[in-house]
């Protein structure tokens, strides 16, 4: 009997056991085998990838402006990092773009770098500053290179010219971490010889002198040193070579271009040089007045062209400066500015008797009788011709406007190609002259000036070909000033202050 009842006792034991050991595996089963379906929603989730770029512009037609001859070239991307241009990538190119901050799809635009002025003077209105900031970075320029302060006004005012110029500097160049203008250079008060007449200009008679007057302008943080006409060969050639042993470009007025260039000057101003070494005949008018360029001789022209092109020197001619006012191809202008500088509008708020200054210089012609009106169209002529023939021989023409007083800046340098354009001059060396020359020029071609790996993000986006037609430099896309977007197509209110008018 006892030998029954363990039997049975050990029986129902096993099968506890057994049935224990099946409910764990079927629960093990169920932890164990997750559904197929989560397995491969795991597998297919690609890792997060870093952002490694501030900028990248996507496609686009760069025109680096790198060689003399235009070169355009279709882009898989542009890579900005830290306000440089990182990585320039082909559009045959392997390499994939890197993920970035902030994207533009450039698409069939054109990509070039940002404009420069090599030719402007800043003067007492800037209270309103944030207009040069404005009006320069709506027409994409991103760099201006004041070729001497004030003029008269600090002579009026008792302001130092050099400390005044200075300070504009600071503030244009303030905040490189976010710029909301463009960069500004500067000469500060233009040297002249002891008979010198400009209000503001330093008196100078030896190299004593010179060496230490440009001692005073290296301290105070210059690019560049101005010269007056009144300075003779000699001392031009002094001051030339304490310019030089300090590094800095020299600019500015002569009398003559063969003097100049016999100087070791690299720049020639305004057509007054040129002219009085191609007379036709005696001019019965002050060269500086433009009235007698129509007397420019164009069979002397070769032999100045050579000279000028053997030693690399730079013309600027200021077109719209000297005849931009009867101009028929930018005669819209007058009508341009008079919108413009109405409240709310891109200049707006620029004093009243500034403005009255810009409506005077556009009916300058109604003043001239029809004489000397006549004259100042055929100088316009002659000095075109001179041009054409001093790019076709390989010169280095500059688009630099003399802008600030009665000549808005901004819209005035692309009025300034146009009239370069109109002269024969090709759309490419024109571009070349508000890029590449003036960079050089100002010995700044180190940062700016060409789109380069390594060098400042200053980018112009045109939503036009500009070698078809300059004025296609009008149709500003996007405007990037060291890395950072200031202009978009559809947002002008990234430009400080914003203002009314449309981008486009």
């Amino acid at each position: 009997m006892n030998s029954i009842n363990r039997l049975i006792s050990t029986t129902i034991l096993l099968l506890l056991i057994f049935s224990l050991s099946s409910c764990s595996s079927d629960q093990q089963d169920q932890v164990e085998t997750p559904p197929v379906q989560s397995q491969a929603a795991v597998v297919a989730a690609p890792p997060p990838q870093p952002v490694n770029a501030d900028l990248v512009i996507e496609g686009g037609i760069l025109l680096d402006m790198v060689a003399d001859e235009a070169n355009p070239t279709r882009l898989k991307g542009l890579v900005i990092r830290d306000g440089k241009i990182d990585q320039i990538i082909p559009a045959n190119s392997s390499d994939s773009l890197p993920a970035s901050e902030k994207t533009i799809n450039a698409g069939n635009n054109y990509i070039l770098p940002g404009l420069i002025d090599g030719h402007v003077h800043f003067r007492v209105w800037l209270p309103g500053a944030p207009i040069w900031k404005r009006a320069s970075l709506h027409y994409g320029i991103t760099t201006l290179f004041d070729t001497g302060p004030c003029g008269e006004i600090c002579d009026e005012t008792g302001q130092e010219p050099n400390e005044w110029i200075k300070a504009y500097k600071d503030f244009m160049n303030s905040n490189p971490e976010n710029p909301d203008g463009p960069s500004l250079y500067i000469t500060g008060r233009r040297i002249q010889d002891m008979e010198g007449k400009h209000p503001v200009g330093e008196r100078l008679e030896n190299r004593e002198g010179i060496s230490t007057y440009m001692d005073s302008l290296v301290k105070l943080g210059v690019d560049g040193i101005k010269v007056e006409s009144s300075v003779p060969g000699d001392m031009r050639a002094i001051l030339m070579e304490e310019a030089n042993a300090r590094g800095l470009p020299v600019v500015g007025h002569s009398k003559d271009a063969y003097e100049t260039i016999n100087s070791g000057m690299k720049f020639i101003e305004h057509m007054w040089p040129v002219t009085s070494s191609t007379l036709l005949s005696e001019c019965p008018e002050p060269l500086g007045s433009r009235r007698c360029d129509y007397l420019i001789d164009l069979e002397k022209a070769p032999a100045l062209i050579k000279t000028m092109v053997d030693n690399t020197v730079y013309l600027n001619p200021t077109l719209f400066g000297g005849w931009g006012f009867f101009a028929e191809s930018i005669a819209s202008g007058a009508q341009e500015d008079e919108r413009a500088m109405q409240p709310g509008e891109l200049y707006g708020d620029m004093p009243e008797r500034f403005k009255e200054g810009v409506t005077r210089w556009w009916s300058r012609g109604g003043s001239l009788d029809a004489e000397m009106l006549a004259t100042q169209k055929a100088s316009l002529v002659r000095v075109g011709e001179f041009l054409k023939m001093f790019s076709e021989a390989g010169g280095r023409i500059l688009a630099a406007t003399d802008a600030g007083d009665d000549k808005l800046v901004g819209v005035s340098l692309h009025r300034e190609m146009k009239l370069m354009a109109d002269a024969g001059i090709a759309p490419y060396k024109v571009l070349l002259g508000a890029t590449r020359w003036p960079a050089e020029m100002t010995y700044k071609d180190d940062i700016i000036g060409t789109i380069e790996e390594g060098k400042n993000a200053d980018i112009l986006i045109l939503g036009a070909n500009p070698l078809e037609n300059i004025i296609n430099t009008r149709n500003i896309q996007y405007v990037v000033r060291l890395g950072k977007l200031v202009q978009a197509p559809d947002d002008c209110s990234i430009i400080i202050p914003p203002f009314a008018t449309t981008c486009n």
